[in-house]
């Protein structure tokens, strides 16, 4: 079977490489696009190391039709009013997110903040009407037909105004079966809407089959549960370096414990804030009881919120290192081994909201997080942080204050004991068992899908057919106000060259003129014909 994985950027594939490579091990064809092919490009890097024939066709088709601005601001819209649903009422975050990308066709809506539940389901049934009313795309198409696979993947589908819901469409046009991979545990709490049913979409845990059908009017017979594949590679690894090479690399003592610290994403925890926030912890530890004072502390940054702690001066505090300084994400087998070395050989791991919590779960580290003012709406504001807590059957060891956190880190170091995680990653990474990793399902659940008719393209009719006709229109006014947008912008551009150029000549002229000499001069005066000044020229007017 030929796959195609359609994907946002080449950083996905830290979410899908293990399939990837457990497809081309079963004889299968891969190939890959990217909606934004230049974006995380170090993604690639796996790929290329292991030599594995992945083909790789770089962007896919952008859709540039009538149709186009429509689908925008109708996919904007949606993924904005989800979140006026008084469930979000605690989310300001996520609304704030969704209102900043609003494309300009319904910018408008920004200005409503929430509303009831009854009327969000009616403004959210009507842009899904919208949604079918809009065909598909004959560039597309056209794509699809010329790679010619036998399933598509698409990830992560949910973001704002995002193009895959294209793809879907074309692939339901020339017959396709497509699938939606939900990459991260996050992702269908904290972005936008499907706006389209694929014919299989593959989840981590039964967590996400609630939210699936709750938010995203999933078909429950349509749902894999194959667990979290991009964590399968974490369950058999051992260790590359011995706790006293690593601390030796990364300049800890070798005689001491140390802990770490993850960051997270910007979006959670914004630079200038985590790093005010991540002082304060230290000085909090440095001040508890007992072998704090000596405690060695690993600040992991997030790789792709990193650039702040190269030039954060941690001098003033004894065995604090950043590691690794500029960032790294883990995409290679050397980043992958410093990553579990960081993990493996620490005594706990400290967080704010980040995936991170997770990975160090699986290796039963014990997880802290601290619930702080600094970031209440990324945090406590979001619904997938619900799930790591004790409540919810969560594995992390949550404090209210640094005062009580640093009482929770003492307890853990002095005795060397803690809860374990295992019952949490159990249910939430391998809900088919522990043992049992979650790559090989889902590629037997892509592979089922080769005898599997595909879902027929939505059929336009009855009040469609207006809605249709009026969607068209607008998507007609909106390009061609586009146009003249561009056309005055290219004119007035094309102007500003011209007079450029225009003046050039000109100053060229000026400065070329030729200077008379002294021997010309006198030449001029001996004949007596002597050019007059423009002021003689005015006091003798013919």
């Amino acid at each position: 079977m030929k796959f195609l994985f359609v994907l946002q950027y080449p950083g996905y594939l830290r979410y899908f490489d293990s399939v990837v490579e457990a497809l081309l091990t079963r004889g299968h064809q891969v190939s890959v696009a990217f909606d934004q092919p230049h974006k995380q490009a170090e993604g690639l890097a796996a790929f290329k190391a292991s030599g594995r024939a992945v083909e790789v066709l770089g962007r896919t088709p952008v859709r540039a039709d009538v149709w186009e601005p429509v689908a925008r601001g109708g996919r904007g819209a949606g993924g904005y009013i989800r979140y006026l649903h008084p469930r979000f009422a605690d989310s300001p975050y996520l609304r704030n997110r969704m209102r900043k990308v609003l494309p300009p066709l319904t910018r408008f809506l920004g200005r409503w903040q929430m509303s009831t539940e009854g009327k969000t389901r009616r403004l959210l049934a009507l842009l899904d009407a919208c949604e079918r009313a809009i065909p598909s795309n004959k560039n597309l198409d056209s794509f699809l037909q010329q790679v010619s696979p036998d399933v598509l993947i698409v990830s992560p589908l949910v973001t704002d105004q995002c193009p895959q819901v294209d793809m879907i469409k074309s692939a339901r046009r020339v017959g396709i079966p497509s699938v939606l991979g939900v990459a991260s545990w996050d992702h269908l709490t904290t972005k936008g809407l499907m706006r389209i049913q694929p014919d299989l979409v593959t989840l981590w845990n039964h967590h996400q089959r609630r939210e699936a059908i709750e938010f995203h009017a999933a078909s429950g017979d349509r749902i894999a549960i194959t667990g979290a594949q991009c964590f399968d590679r974490w369950f058999d690894r051992k260790p590359r370096l011995s706790r006293e090479r690593f601390c030796r690399r990364v300049g800890l003592p070798v005689d001491e414990a140390f802990i770490v610290f993850v960051g997270s994403t910007a979006s959670i925890s914004a630079p200038d804030t985590e790093v005010r926030f991540v002082k304060r912890w230290i000085e909090a530890i440095r001040l508890g009881p007992g072998t704090l004072s000596t405690l060695g502390i690993l600040i992991r940054p997030h790789p792709y919120n990193s650039n702040h702690w190269q030039n954060v001066d941690l001098t003033g505090y004894r065995s604090v290192v950043v590691f690794p300084n500029q960032g790294a994400n883990p995409v290679d087998d050397d980043d992958r081994a410093d990553y579990y070395d960081t993990l493996h050989h620490s005594m706990a791991v400290v967080g704010i909201n980040t995936s991170a919590m997770i990975e160090a779960g699986i290796q039963d580290r014990p997880v802290f997080t601290i619930i702080d003012s600094s970031f209440d709406r990324t945090q406590t504001g979001t619904l997938h942080f619900q799930y790591l807590l004790p409540e919810n059957g969560g594995h992390l060891q949550r404090a209210t204050s640094l005062d009580e956190h640093v009482s929770q880190l003492v307890s853990i170091i002095d005795t060397g004991g803690s809860h374990s995680s295992r019952r949490f990653i159990e249910a939430f990474v391998r809900p088919h068992g522990f043992d049992v990793p979650a790559t090989p399902r889902f590629v037997t659940a892509l592979e089922g899908l080769d005898h599997v008719a595909p879902i027929p393209p939505d059929a336009v009719s009855g009040l469609l057919v207006p809605l249709k006709a009026f969607l068209w229109a607008i998507g007609l006014a909106a390009s061609r106000k586009r146009l003249k947008k561009r056309l005055i912008r290219f004119m007035i551009n094309r102007w500003g060259r011209l007079k450029q150029e225009w003046r050039l000549p000109r100053l060229s002229r000026t400065i070329e003129r030729p200077q008379l000499t002294k021997a010309a001069l006198d030449a001029v005066s001996a004949s007596g014909d002597v050019p007059k000044t423009q002021s003689e020229q005015s006091q003798n007017p013919r």
